[in-house]
């Protein structure tokens, strides 16, 4: 394939370099400042640059922020050529997928929002490295009218330049979830370096101090934009663990020690459930069709699904059925074997009776 990666920062710059060492692909490089452009030149990671006319390339990344991919998209759409797939990366999706792919459209030309889950503290093309997605996720939020041979093209481009894991979901599903799995951590890295404390921490910190602070070195441009993008989700986000933090002060406040127990108790199972969950993922998660919640569901309670999975998750068995008292961000809450409600992925189940 002939390709164009547009924005050559931090993931547009891992996408040539990864490109020109694991493929036979030919990549060319468009970026506004010509010192980064003569850097990926100089390194070969591109062969050559464009400017203004798109014509001729089969792919083409767009790893530029949420605003200003929607006005590169738009005025230079026109100089694509029919049959072009257009990607980008953006770490939020709100509107893009649906606006950008009718533009697209009108120009015979196909559209397909992603999200590579990969990335560093650090931003720039001078970041850049062509293994920033090995064994890394890939998100893809197609249209129900984008072609499955699009799909199928960019999920095989993505696995040959590293990734390893792929989920296929909704863009307004994509956005709830990175609220939590992406956002939310970095707002509490910015917020928990804060601390004046901070100022003596060399010689007192190990391991989970700097797990907790690395990504507070963030790009303040982009991520405030991503924020302000998906402003509602984060919101929400932000709302439950405010909520969890405030059940930590109170018991602490009243030196209740059963509850302080059980409250990370709490937290170790949870977190355990997550790393069976991750360990038993499959390597394509279809969430196309559980697009938020499922008022009938909820209202009526008659939704019953069956564990298809492995009984290595000690919280399911596998071949039972279990009731699902409601679908949240596209997850199904049911009562497991522990006796209490957990959201788990719908991946897991075969729906039994709605």
């Amino acid at each position: 394939m002939k390709i164009l990666v547009v924005g050559l920062g931090l993931i547009g710059g891992s996408v040539c370099k990864a490109i020109h060492t694991f493929t036979e692909h030919s990549v060319y490089g468009c970026d506004r400042n010509p010192q980064v452009i003569a850097q990926a030149l100089d390194q070969h990671a591109i062969e050559g640059v464009v400017t203004d006319d798109c014509t001729g390339f089969d792919l083409i990344v767009v790893s530029l922020y949420p605003e200003i991919l929607r006005t590169w998209v738009t005025e230079h759409v026109h100089t694509m050529t029919p049959g072009t797939i257009v990607i980008d990366v953006a770490g939020v999706k709100s509107d893009i997928p649906e606006t950008m792919g009718k533009i697209c459209a009108a120009h015979g030309v196909h559209y397909l929002s992603t999200h590579p889950m990969a990335g560093k503290e650090r931003f720039g093309f001078g970041a850049s490295d062509e293994n920033l997605f090995q064994g890394a996720n890939f998100i893809l939020t197609p249209l129900p009218d984008t072609p499955k041979a699009v799909t199928a093209q960019v999920k095989n481009f993505a696995h040959q330049i590293g990734f390893r894991r792929f989920v296929v979901t909704t863009p307004a599903l994509h956005d709830r979830m990175i609220a939590y799995t992406s956002q939310l951590a970095h707002v509490v890295s910015s917020a928990y370096v804060k601390s004046p404390v901070i100022e003596l921490e060399s010689g007192f910190s190990g391991g989970s101090f700097h797990d907790m602070t690395r990504i507070a070195t963030m790009n303040e441009d982009m991520w405030t934009m991503l924020f302000l993008e998906n402003r509602e989700s984060l919101l929400g986000e932000l709302d439950v663990l405010i909520g969890h933090l405030q059940a930590y002060r109170d018991v602490l406040d009243r030196s209740d020690e059963e509850t302080l127990h059980e409250l990370i108790a709490d937290g170790r199972r949870r977190k355990e459930e997550n790393l069976q969950r991750r360990r038993n993922a499959p390597s394509v998660i279809d969430l196309t069709q559980y697009d938020g919640p499922s008022e009938k569901a909820m209202d009526t309670g008659d939704m019953w699904v069956r564990y298809t999975g492995s009984t290595s998750i000690l919280t399911l068995t596998a071949g039972s059925r279990y009731k699902v008292l409601s679908i949240e961000r596209g997850w199904f809450r049911i009562v497991d074997d522990s006796g209490e409600d957990y959201l788990y992925p719908p991946e897991l189940f075969e729906v039994e009776k709605v």
